[in-house]
């Protein structure tokens, strides 16, 4: 558990006693947020013009339509060109050039992009790096009936499979 006097420390404040405070962070809403690093894989939130704290926050960036300047940042992730995303997102290639870096994409392709964001936030958190996400996404699975993870991120059924199985091999079931 995280706990407000491990966030005092964080902050090189160590001179704080730790029997002062003894709740968890989570009362001051000081533990790490989840959606943190979802937001950082699509560029940040200067980028989304937003903050994302729950499902409800991910619902209403949806339907706004996110700017296309997060395919950027999701492609450098994913370490593919924006020709093999826009494949993903089943968009033409030169639809999204035509659009600007500030544009906002469709409510369903915004919502694809957010899909393939999860599995890559999931992905680090499990598999411990980019690099070893990358080598998964590029390997032929048993599991996905030796396919490539990253074939099938382009439905969300594709992205919901990957993420049970992330969470198998999580839970050493892989």
């Amino acid at each position: 558990m995280y706990y407000f006097s491990d966030k005092c420390r964080d902050m090189n404040q160590s001179n704080t006693p730790r029997e002062i405070v003894s709740e968890p962070a989570a009362t001051y809403g000081l533990t790490p947020n989840k959606y943190n690093h979802l937001v950082t894989i699509l560029g940040g939130s200067k980028t989304l013009q937003s903050k994302v704290n729950n499902e409800m926050d991910l619902i209403a960036l949806s339907r706004a339509g996110l700017p296309k300047k997060s395919l950027t940042a999701l492609s450098k992730k994913l370490n593919i060109s924006m020709e093999r995303l826009s494949q993903l997102l089943h968009v033409s290639h030169r639809t999204l050039q035509r659009k600007s870096p500030t544009d906002h994409l469709s409510v369903h392709v915004s919502e694809q992009i957010l899909a393939i964001a999860e599995v890559v936030r999931r992905g680090v958190e499990v598999l411990g790096s980019e690099s070893a996400l990358d080598t998964w996404l590029q390997s032929e699975l048993p599991a996905l009936a030796d396919r490539r993870p990253i074939d099938l991120m382009d439905t969300s059924f594709g992205t919901q499979l990957l993420l049970k199985v992330l969470g198998r091999i999580e839970h050493g079931v892989y």
